[in-house]
């Protein structure tokens, strides 16, 4: 219980950083972080879009280095082949900084 209550709250704050990131693309519409499995699947509406995208990130890592918090995507797939290859290429294996605002919760949880 404690672990999905932690997991509700990790979502919440990661989709509010991940926004931030994102919003000249689109939105995100629902974030849900599994961390006994290290899953993360994202619901995003991409501007110009009607349908949403379905993201699925396997085995992700969450490291901090140098006093900066970073989200490392090992594994990613999408509901679109495109993006699919786009983000091998781009996203997969690199990591995203962590706002600091949003890192500061993340310190508290983990």
């Amino acid at each position: 219980m404690i672990r999905r209550l932690k997991d509700k709250t990790l979502s919440r704050g990661l989709a509010l950083a991940l926004n931030s990131r994102i919003e000249k693309y689109g939105r995100i519409l629902d974030l849900q972080l599994d961390s006994r499995n290290k899953r993360l699947e994202l619901e995003l509406l991409l501007n110009g879009e009607t349908d949403p995208l379905q993201v699925q990130i396997e085995n992700y890592e969450v490291r901090e280095e140098a006093g900066h918090w970073y989200l490392l995507a090992k594994e990613l797939k999408t509901s679109r082949e495109w993006i699919d290859t786009l983000a091998r290429e781009y996203l997969s294996q690199r990591p995203l900084e962590i706002p600091e605002r949003y890192a500061r919760m993340l310190k508290m949880v983990i």
